[in-house]
């Protein structure tokens, strides 16, 4: 069984609004299942909320469910067994600098990489980032040295090709993690900015959980 991310995006309704009642509570306004599946995107929950640890550093790392979150996602999570809570809200989120390394140290990733496969004009067409296969390490090691066989020690601008395939080094940052496919955060993203228009980008966030 694998694991899947759940939550819903919160509103305080009219918050940016002088008549607005300062203790005003927030509101489900529409659950991620019905923006996005997902199933499969664990890079992106290591990025957004630290699902799972490792080398990237999280940018809103398992705050648990907020104290005011509506009762109806609390209780969602806890009946549903869910784990790892946090959340964000879109003054938050908005902030991000999408381009700021988010490895621990800011270098290239130890295994992970830019797979490029060839194409029939020889060009090469991005496929996504996957572990550095076994013998791609081995060619590493043999064009670079046997300590410098992690992409991390590459160097610079130095590439693999195993095949029809061709390996690149990646420093990861928010933007290549949650924007390089925008079918993966942008529908929600796009609701959030949509809702902060109208509500004020304090009164709008995003609430999370694994199970």
């Amino acid at each position: 069984m694998g694991v899947d991310i759940h939550g819903e995006i919160e509103c305080r309704l009219w918050g940016k609004e002088r008549w607005a009642p300062a203790d005003r509570e927030w509101s489900p306004s529409l659950g991620l299942h019905e923006l996005r599946t997902g199933r499969g995107d664990q890079m992106s929950w290591d990025c957004l909320f630290g699902y799972s640890g490792g080398e990237i550093v999280p940018l809103f790392d398992q705050r648990g469910l907020p104290d005011d979150v509506c009762e109806w996602v609390r209780t969602s999570a806890e009946d549903g067994g869910g784990h790892s809570a946090s959340y964000a809200t879109w003054a938050e989120l908005d902030a991000v600098d999408l381009d700021r390394p988010c490895t621990v140290d800011g270098r290239a990733s130890y295994n992970q990489v830019e797979q490029w496969a060839g194409q029939p004009d020889g060009t090469l067409a991005f496929e996504g980032f996957v572990p550095l296969p076994g013998d791609a390490w081995d060619v590493a090691g043999e064009l670079f040295g046997d300590d410098r066989d992690s992409p991390r020690d590459w160097p610079e601008g130095a590439e693999v090709a195993v095949g029809e395939h061709v390996y690149r080094p990646v420093v990861f940052t928010p933007r290549k993690l949650l924007f390089v496919d925008s079918a993966k955060w942008e529908p929600v993203f796009s609701v959030m900015r949509t809702l902060a228009g109208l509500h004020g980008d304090d009164h709008v966030r995003l609430v999370v959980y694994f199970c």
